[in-house]
């Protein structure tokens, strides 16, 4: 049963604060809760849109608590993108077939529907407001992880291929596809070319081994 709150010595009631009814929150949740709003945010109207005004008010606290929650404003993109970086890595699993050449064509094509179906949330890998051109470590190394993916299936089609030269091929190729995907996400592809994206990805893959092939065949 519960009790009515005491009263005060003047003989009123005792008004209920805001703390009486909100429940505290852990930091992890809080900081669950500003990368919800950010992916969100990101989602609706790209990386461009993400401030640190728009997303205090979509959490419902201030800016200032934001900060205490994340070392800045791009340290929030970057943790919506880790997440991203994730999904993007499990494109690569069970790929079909043995051939390097249909898997990469595969992975291509897994690429494009996944950025097609979010296209703001992929653009903010490489776009988005940041104070300086400095990643943390684990943002980079977490790109080097995906290029080493697609490395490792170029270098089976070209053994004599160099995991340098196998990795600088892998990241023209993601180039390629990611302005692709974004041109057709943005509905601007017809701008250049009526050839459908899967099948200019097609040819740029065709391209990229026919070239791993002859420097490491």
């Amino acid at each position: 049963m519960s009790q009515s709150p005491k009263p005060t010595r003047s003989g009123k009631p005792r008004k209920a604060g805001p703390r009486a009814t909100q429940t505290r929150r852990t930091r992890e949740e809080l900081r669950a809760e500003t990368l919800a709003a950010a992916r969100e945010i990101i989602l609706q109207d790209g990386p461009e849109a993400l401030t640190a005004r728009r997303l205090a008010q979509a959490v419902g606290y201030t800016a200032g608590t934001i900060y205490n929650l994340f070392d800045s404003l791009p340290d929030v993109l970057w943790q919506v993108n880790r997440e991203n970086f994730s999904r993007i890595a499990t494109l690569f699993k069970d790929l079909p077939g043995d051939d390097p050449a249909e898997r990469l064509r595969a992975l291509t094509v897994r690429y494009l529907d996944l950025v097609e179906a979010e296209p703001m949330l992929f653009r903010a890998l490489f776009d988005g407001p940041r104070k300086s051109e400095k990643f943390p470590d684990w943002y980079m190394d977490a790109i080097s992880t995906l290029l080493d993916g697609a490395a490792i299936e170029l270098r089976a089609l070209a053994p004599k291929l160099t995991r340098e030269a196998a990795k600088s091929e892998a990241a023209a190729m993601f180039a390629a596809v990611q302005g692709i995907a974004s041109l057709r996400a943005s509905g601007r592809l017809e701008l250049l070319t009526p050839v459908p994206a899967i099948d200019l990805a097609d040819r740029l893959i065709t391209r990229v081994l026919r070239d791993a092939s002859t420097q490491g065949g």
